[in-house]
């Protein structure tokens, strides 16, 4: 059999610098370093999920400490990070100044890139979706560093890993996904899967630092579980993040859709877990949401489409305002 996939778990009890730091470095140094994912000179997207403008102590986006503990990492590296997502809700901007972020940003030197570049374009290693739109600052990226945040979602149960890397779809167009998701059955996480693969990301690591549960993406509740997860193979961790809160693989639409198309190693039995034994890390009372449909109609898109024009035009001037 050939190797195992790998995924590396450390603690971290809280997202102070000091223990995000060792914990982050922990993780990447048992993948093989920083020198097995980027090279000196590479323009690295850091792709956090920024869903909305919420405070970090709300844990609907990936916590600061982690992004720039990454960015920070990979500048000591000799790498060019930068910080690139389009939100569902609201701006890039927006959303990272809710975070209290930018300045932080800003003094390291990373620039911060709203995806508005949507680029239709081949996809080689498509299954399903052998064109895919994707943005162009993804796409002409050296390297993609995936930061999700482990959190409870009402449309597939969990966003992890693979979930997140659909941030790099522009606007509107994951609106659109939506409508036509409601026609075909697992047509929305084979999309999901095939535009995980088209990016590829180097290395996948997850803030479950601060966890949320619940009436997840956004409007959950914090749920504390100390863990910094990591590795190069994303459908590998997002099992092993399911194993850990005790979801089923077959639950989930995403790892489903991954064993389905042969992505990555969504199979217990292949991976090796470096960290603390997982019957250790266990919970089982995390509190997954009740589903609703992943399909949206034509009207809500349509209503939606104007929501976010205008929301995302509030939280600009709201920033820009914070910034005078």
């Amino acid at each position: 059999m050939a190797d195992k996939a790998r995924v590396c778990i450390r603690r971290a009890e809280s997202y102070e610098p000091s223990v995000v730091e060792a914990a982050v470095g922990a993780a990447v140094e048992a993948l093989g370093g920083w020198g097995a994912f980027v090279r000196p000179g590479d323009r690295v997207l850091v792709k956090p999920n920024c869903i909305s403008a919420t405070p970090a102590d709300q844990h609907a986006q990936t916590h600061p400490a982690v992004i720039l503990e990454v960015c920070r990492q990979l500048l000591d590296f000799g790498a060019r990070p930068f910080v690139g997502d389009s939100p569902a809700w609201s701006s890039l901007e927006a959303n990272l100044g809710k975070l209290g972020i930018l300045p932080d940003l800003a003094r390291l030197g990373v620039p911060v890139v709203s995806f508005n570049r949507p680029v239709h374009t081949d996809n080689p290693r498509g299954h399903v979706f052998r064109r895919l739109t994707v943005d162009r600052a993804a796409l002409e990226a050296d390297a993609i560093v995936n930061l999700p945040k482990l959190k409870a979602h009402r449309q597939l149960l969990m966003t992890v890993v693979i979930k997140n890397m659909f941030g790099c779809v522009n606007g509107r167009r994951k609106a659109w996904w939506h409508v036509k998701a409601g026609s075909y059955e697992n047509y929305f996480a084979n999309m999901l899967v095939d535009v995980f693969e088209m990016l590829r990301p180097a290395v996948n690591i997850v803030d479950a630092i601060v966890a949320m549960e619940g009436k997840g993406p956004v409007n959950g509740t914090p749920r504390p579980m100390g863990l910094v997860m990591a590795s190069t193979d994303g459908p590998a961790l997002e099992r092993v993040v399911a194993h850990v809160v005790g979801v089923k693989p077959g639950q989930l639409r995403t790892l489903h859709a991954a064993r389905e198309l042969g992505v990555g190693t969504p199979w217990l039995e292949q991976i090796e877990v470096d960290g603390p034994p997982l019957d250790e890390l266990r919970v089982t009372d995390f509190d997954l949401p009740r589903l609703i449909p992943i399909g949206f109609s034509i009207p809500r898109f349509v209503k939606g489409s104007f929501r976010q024009a205008w929301m995302t035009r509030l939280a600009d001037k709201a920033q820009a305002s914070e910034c005078v």
